[in-house]
This record gives structure tokens, C-alpha cells and sequence, in this order.
């Protein structure tokens, strides 16, 4: 039983040191005052700031090249625009030209067959001068036709 006493004695006396180091801490942070400083706060949020403005800076010319490029961007390259041009204008031409040559083509005719009549004309009738026999029988056969076709 002595010996459970000391041990409770022991104890106790531990129990109580700790005790009073528990008062001299309370006492401790009682006298204790804390300062709310916000001073490191605002510096890291400045900091913080002035990274993102230059992060936005860099966006801005960023996007203003990209604008400028796009701007500047076609669907279709320049030489290919020209020879599209230079296509239909040939082409707008050369339409022109042949619905012309088309359309003077019945006149032409008209003109080269007159020209043809006359050539034959003048040539039978060299023909008819050099060989009278030949003309007076062809006289006989053209007054055949002309009866013939008054008749139907």
C-alpha cells in the first residue's frame, strides 16, 4: 500500500506541475496580442497583379497579330485570283469572236457564192465563145428545162 501512495503522490505532484505550467501558458496568451498584418498579403497580391497585367500584355499583342494576320489572310492566293481574271477575259474574248465570226458567216456566204456565180459565168462563157456547137446544144437543153419545169 506504501508503495501505491508513492506512486499516487508521484502523480499528483506531476499532475500539478502540469497544472501550473498550464496557468503559465494561459497567462502567457493572455498577455500575448496579436497583430492582424496584412502587410505580406497585399505584396504577394501586388506581385501577384502585376504578373497577370504583363500576362495580359502579352496576350493583347498576341491577339493583335493574330488579327492582323487574319485580316491579311485570303482564301484564295493572289496568283490564282490573277489567272482566274486573265481565264475569264480569254474566255469573254474568244466567245466574242467566234459568235462574230457565227454571225458574218451567212454573209460571207452570201458574197463567196455571188463571187462563185460570176467566176462560172465568166468561165462558161469563155468556154461557150471558144465552142459555139456546145452553146447553141445547151441553148436546146436549157429551153427543155424551163418547159419542163413550167409545166409541173
Amino acid at each position: 500500500m506504501d508503495e501505491i501512495m508513492e506512486l499516487l503522490t508521484e502523480e499528483i505532484d506531476g499532475f500539478n506541475r502540469s497544472i501550473n505550467k498550464l496557468e503559465n501558458l494561459s497567462k502567457n496568451l493572455q498577455d500575448l496580442k496579436i497583430k492582424a498584418d496584412s502587410s505580406s498579403i497585399k505584396y504577394l497580391l501586388k506581385e501577384h497583379l502585376k504578373d497577370e497585367r504583363r500576362s495580359l500584355e502579352g496576350y493583347k499583342d498576341v491577339i493583335k497579330e493574330m488579327d492582323k494576320k487574319l485580316k491579311g489572310a485570303r482564301l484564295t492566293p493572289d496568283w490564282l485570283a490573277a489567272f482566274f481574271c486573265i481565264a475569264v477575259v480569254i474566255s469573254v474574248l474568244s466567245i466574242s469572236y467566234f459568235g462574230h465570226h457565227f454571225i458574218q458567216f451567212k454573209e460571207r456566204e452570201k458574197v463567196v457564192f455571188a463571187k462563185g456565180k460570176k467566176k462560172a459565168i465568166f468561165e462558161l462563157r469563155g468556154y461557150f465563145d471558144d465552142h459555139p456547137i456546145i452553146y447553141r446544144d445547151f441553148q436546146k437543153w436549157a429551153r427543155k428545162q424551163d418547159s419542163i419545169s413550167n409545166k409541173k
